[in-house]
């Protein structure tokens, strides 16, 4: 008996994988070429060899020769090659999320397949899932191949930076990108169940995505806020989430431009000093990947949600 279901299950994910084959062909493939692409040029980025020694985070120190010309090629690369790639990853990323998601099911609502299919599957719930599944893994792996291309090319971008301990780039590389794509997917099934047509599906997916992504990072934002802490602006903090700058009172307390410009007032002429010494906001790069699991499994959450919304839908749409 189990044999015979595996072999059942094992036959409908493939009916599954060649109905989209030509979109996780295409998609798939680009995006695969991408992230070779990405994983060529982050390997020129390391041979100029422009790396810590040619760095200086205060700015304050004269360059060498030598280091502006390898500088001078550095940002060329990055600027015509590694910047527009990791782009196009992440765009390719969430474009394939959003097209396969409201094929899912959209498209067998829009040729009328479906009717045909619910009649004779033994669930409606076990159909959905057959549709859905497969789908899902193979774009988990290559939106997860793209993540780990745009880290790649992070790493390479920023010479003496450890990107697992950093900031910059947040959400548009590693892991958070395959978790963002499958959100956008979830979103697109959900959307494609619902309207049952392909095109104004994926319309109403790109709104809902783009904002709850956006308003997602926000919420996101506020909360990283208040775990931000006060460091002096002068220490090295590359790899830290910047907020805001502040200066701190003898008391302790941190206050902003304008309460400090009312506390000491600026010279008329001249350069003005503060004489309370100026701290950073910041979120230290060490907790990067606390917070990149924590926004993964919000992340997580609100897939498990929209899916099981299409779920109900499917489940209770008229066959016609």
């Amino acid at each position: 008996m189990n044999v015979a279901a595996s072999g059942r299950n094992v036959g409908a994910a493939r009916l599954t994988l060649r109905l989209h084959r030509l979109e996780l062909v295409a998609l798939g493939g680009v995006l695969v070429a991408l992230a070779a692409a990405a994983f060529m040029v982050a390997g020129w980025l390391d041979a100029i060899g422009y790396g810590p020694s040619c760095i200086d985070p205060t700015g304050t120190q004269p360059v060498s020769v030598s280091c502006e010309a390898l500088s001078r090629r550095f940002y060329d690369l990055q600027g015509s090659l590694a910047s527009p790639i990791a782009g196009l990853l992440v765009t390719l990323a969430y474009g394939a999320a959003a097209l396969l998601g409201v094929a899912v099911v959209g498209r067998e609502l829009e040729r009328g397949t479906s009717r045909l299919a619910w009649s004779i599957a033994p669930s409606r719930r076990r159909w959905y899932l057959g549709r859905l599944v497969p789908v899902l893994v193979a774009l988990a792996a290559i939106t997860f191949l793209a993540g780990i291309a745009t880290d790649r090319l992070a790493a390479a971008s920023a010479p003496g930076v450890d990107v697992t301990r950093a900031f910059d780039g947040f959400g548009s590389r590693g892991g958070l990108v395959a978790s963002r794509a499958i959100l956008v997917f979830a979103i697109a099934v959900a959307t494609g169940t619902m309207l049952g047509r392909v095109l104004p599906a994926l319309m109403l997916a790109a709104v809902l995505s783009w904002a709850s992504l956006s308003y997602g990072s926000q919420i996101h934002d506020r909360i990283l806020l208040g775990e931000a802490v006060a460091v002096p602006a002068d220490q090295d903090q590359r790899g830290a989430r910047f907020f805001d700058q502040r200066f701190r009172l003898p008391d302790g307390q941190l206050v902003g431009w304008e309460v400090m410009q009312q506390l000491d007032p600026p010279p008329p002429d001249g350069e003005w000093i503060p004489k309370y010494p100026m701290v950073n906001l910041v979120v230290p790069g060490e907790r990067y990947r606390a917070v990149e699991a924590r926004e993964a499994a919000a992340l997580g959450t609100g897939t498990l949600v929209w899916l099981g919304f299409a779920g109900l839908v499917v489940s209770r749409r008229r066959p016609g």
